[in-house]
Formats: C-alpha cells, sequence, structure tokens
C-alpha cells in the first residue's frame, strides 16, 4: 500500500522538532509498504493537496505531538489539526488514521473533532498491523492472530487494548529528505534509546503514553543509528527518552559501544538529578553529551515530595557539581506554583537556584491538568476540576496557598535581575535569535548555554 504520514506538529518555538514519530513508524512499514513523509513545518500547509495528489495514497495518518504548549496563555493546536484533516478529506478518500501523544490523552475527541476512520493509541509502529490487514482485504479486528490491532479506536466498535512495541526502532529511509532541513536549524535530529518511565510524577503524562515498562532498544542498532546519521550529515543529536539516565546500566553500555566503535557526535538529553556518579556522568561525557537539561521542577524538599520526585535538594546539587566537573553544559526546568507550593517555598527554590552557578533556568507557573495523573485526582479531591471537565481545553492548577497574581509578579521580578532565568523561551524574539544564530552555520544544537551564568 502507499501510506502519506503527516506531522501536523505547527510548533517552532524555541526551535523546530524534527518528528521522530512518523519517521519511527515509516521504518516499521518498509520495505513492505511505500511510505511517503510530509512534515507541515518543512513543507507547508499549502502544499499538502499536491503531494496528496502526486502520491496517491491509500491511507494517510497525522500524528499529533503536543496537545498544547502546556503554559496559561499557551498556544492550543486543535484548529490546526483540525485545518490539516480538512485539507486531506477534500484532497482524497483514502483512511484517515490519527497517532501521536496529542491522540493517546485524547483519543475520541480528536476521532470526533478530524472525523477520522481509524485511531491508534500509544505507539504508532502498530499502525503496520492496520496497514497490512487493509492491504490484504481482512477486518481489522482478524489481524495480529486474530487480536486485532494494539490501540486501534474506530467509530462504533470498542477499542483495542494498546500494545507496548518491542521491535527494532530507527529513521525510515523516507526521512532522509527532511534531514537537511532540519540539520539547518542547527544540525540536531533526534533518537529514542529506551521507552517506558518507572518515575510517578504527579503531573506527568509519559507512563500514559509509553507505559511503565522500560523497553530497552538494542545498543548495537542504537550506535548504527547513530553512524547512519553522522554520516548523514547530522551535527548534534537530542535524545528523546523521558529520562535518559532512568536506566543507568542501558545508558552506560550504550556509551561503551559509541566510544569502541569511534562513533562520536554531540549529544543532549533529558537528565533527572538523580545516579549521576562521576564515573557514570564522565563516561557520557566522553561519548558525547554536551548538554544536560535537567527536570529539576524544584529545590524545596516539600514540594518535590508532593510533585513524586525521586531526589531531594542535596541531590539536585551534587548532580550538578558533576555534570558541571565533566564539563557538561547544565539547564534547570522549574515548576512553580504546583501542589505543597507557598510563598516560603517558592522563595526557597529562588534562593537555592542563585547558588547554583554556570547554569540556565527555565520556570513554569503553575502545571497543566491532563486526565488520568496523579495531579488529575489532587485537583477532584480539591474541587479544581470537575468529574465532567475533560480536560481538553487547558486547565491549569496552582498551589491554594499561592496566589497566582503574586507569583506570575514575583517571577517577572526574579527574571528582570536574572540574565540566566528565562521567562519566556516561547516568544518571536528568541525565535529570531535561534535561526539567525543557525543561520549562520557556526552554532549547532541548542543555544541555551550562551545564557548561563
Amino acid at each position: 500500500m502507499r501510506v502519506l504520514l503527516i506531522s501536523a506538529n505547527p510548533e517552532k518555538f524555541p526551535n523546530p522538532v524534527f518528528p521522530i514519530g512518523i519517521s519511527y513508524v515509516a521504518h516499521a512499514l518498509q520495505p513492505r509498504h511505500e511510505v511517503s513523509l510530509f512534515d507541515c513545518i518543512v513543507d507547508g500547509e499549502d502544499a499538502l493537496p499536491e503531494a496528496i495528489r502526486t502520491f496517491e495514497p491509500d491511507l494517510v495518518g497525522i500524528s499529533l505531538r503536543n496537545v498544547d504548549m502546556p503554559q496559561p496563555g499557551g498556544r492550543v493546536y486543535a484548529s490546526d489539526y483540525r485545518r490539516v484533516a480538512d485539507i486531506i478529506k477534500s484532497a482524497t478518500t483514502a483512511p484517515l488514521v490519527l497517532g501521536g501523544a496529542a491522540f493517546t490523552l485524547f483519543p475520541q475527541r480528536y476521532m470526533e473533532e478530524l472525523g477520522a476512520d481509524y485511531g491508534i493509541v500509544g505507539e504508532g509502529e502498530f499502525l503496520g498491523i492496520l496497514v497490512d490487514a487493509i492491504d490484504a482485504g481482512l477486518d481489522p479486528d482478524e489481524a495480529n492472530g486474530g487480536h486485532g490491532v494494539p490501540g486501534l479506536i474506530r467509530p462504533g466498535r470498542p477499542p483495542t487494548p494498546p500494545g507496548r512495541w518491542t521491535g527494532r526502532v530507527g529513521h525510515a529511509a523516507a526521512s532522509r529528505r527532511l534531514f537537511q532541513t532540519y540539520q539547518g536549524f542547527g544540525g540536531m535530529l533526534n533518537l529514542q534509546t529506551k521507552r517506558g518511565c518507572s518515575l510517578r510524577c504527579c503531573y506527568c503524562t509519559y507512563p500514559m503514553v509509553e507505559g511503565r515498562v522500560l523497553r530497552r532498544h538494542d545498543v548495537d542498532s542504537l550506535v548504527d543509528e547513530v553512524e547512519r546519521l553522522r554520516d548523514g550529515g547530522a551535527r548534534f543529536l537530542f535524545f528523546v527518552d523521558s529520562v535518559f539516565n532512568l536506566d543507568v546500566d542501558h545508558t552506560t553500555a550504550f556509551a561503551e559501544a559509541l566510544l569502541r566503535r569511534g562513533v562520536k557526535v554531540p549529544f543532549a538529553a533529558y537528565i533527572a538529578p538523580w545516579r549521576l556518579t562521576p564515573s557514570y556522568v564522565g563516561l557520557l561525557r566522553a561519548a558525547g553529551l554536551t548538554h544536560a537539561e535537567l527536570g529539576t521542577e524544584s529545590l524545596s524538599d516539600p514540594v518535590l515530595e508532593a510533585y513524586g520526585k525521586p531526589f531531594r535538594f542535596d541531590d539536585v546539587v551534587r548532580a550538578h557539581a558533576v555534570l558541571g566537573e565533566a564539563g557538561v553544559h547544565r539547564a534547570h526546568f522549574l515548576l512553580f506554583g504546583g501542589p505543597g507550593e507557598t510563598r516560603a517555598t517558592v522563595e526557597e527554590t529562588l534562593a537555592r537556584s542563585a547558588t547554583l552557578a554556570n547554569s540556565v533556568f527555565f520556570p513554569g507557573m503553575t502545571i497543566r491538568i491532563y486526565p488520568g495523573t496523579p495531579l488529575h485526582q489532587r485537583a477532584l479531591a480539591e474541587g479544581v476540576v470537575t468529574p465532567e471537565d475533560t480536560l481538553f481545553d487547558p486547565v491549569f492548577y496552582c498551589s491554594p496557598d499561592v496566589d497566582p497574581a503574586w507569583l506570575k509578579e514575583r517571577m517577572a521580578q526574579e527574571g528582570s535581575l536574572r540574565s540566566n532565568f528565562v521567562m519566556d523561551d516561547s516568544s518571536d524574539e528568541m525565535a529570531a535569535l535561534v535561526r539567525r544564530a543557525h543561520a549562520r552555520g557556526r552554532i549547532i544544537g541548542p543555544m541555551w548555554e550562551f545564557l548561563c551564568r
């Protein structure tokens, strides 16, 4: 079958993110099926009708990456996704399939709003089973030995339980057309070393999207993929695991394999300030780690406990020091106003952040509530939301012990005093700065290290 996969993500701030989802799904479909990729950022929505007419797909899939920009006043993407779906339906009668993290969180709502024929909740590689079934003229419920397609949703039928992908992953040959453009956005492409997250952060949706059980991708295959990307021109990689260092043994084996085979590309990753020893960080640095984006969230122990974090402030201090001693740039993401927050804990985090030298901080105010999270249950118990609230339209949690107006004023005050306390990295000005720097070709990867103080 001819399958057109579309990344509908419209967000370019602070820089465009390569659509790893459709690339991995295409990899799972090829070579059994002919696959073409379309990226709304690179190709532009206006070119979509012609792309459909030229390729003449038998099936079209749309990847819905994010529901919204999860901050008060942030952009909501539903109208962008509806517009893409309308363009598709006006250009072809091929079945429309939805997938992606945003779809997994609100599957029924997106099915109705976009008028799709099918949807895949969870990991998109299972689209291959659906395509195989349609190609063979089978009812999808008969596929997979009669077990159906994992995570399949379609109108008028009960959903199929989601599955957990354990097959090989990698970028598809069909992605090469997009690589060059994204390399122009700072030379950065992305990979994933594992799926699943066993942590229990109160606000996080990763366990719903990927499950709690870790599934580690084969180390040698990962190194092969890094080598292919490097040889194809990639100058920087970002590992998009929920927490890169969640499995120290696996990432140690991966780093050792990179060094053993002489495959070195500078990379960044999401890091928890936890389980970081000098030997482990030194190995990662030798293998290419240059930037650590730390999900620190707070520097006050009562708040960290309420957030469900497995670490405390002393762990953050040690992690910050170990990374710095290894020469790794550090950015700390903070979430103010969540469960357990008070004026005193806000001030404690601000004061303690000033002691973490040579770093940059990205603070957020209040926390987006997503259905099914522990934060959702807390918000229900406190009357912040009701059982009737779908949460498709963003609702934000703020601790009853913190006045949102005061918090906003206090954050603005801190931001005015400290150049490394970045209140808005999604502004037009920041995006323009990033584009100009990357266009010169001398700067690759993240740029926030220039803000570190």
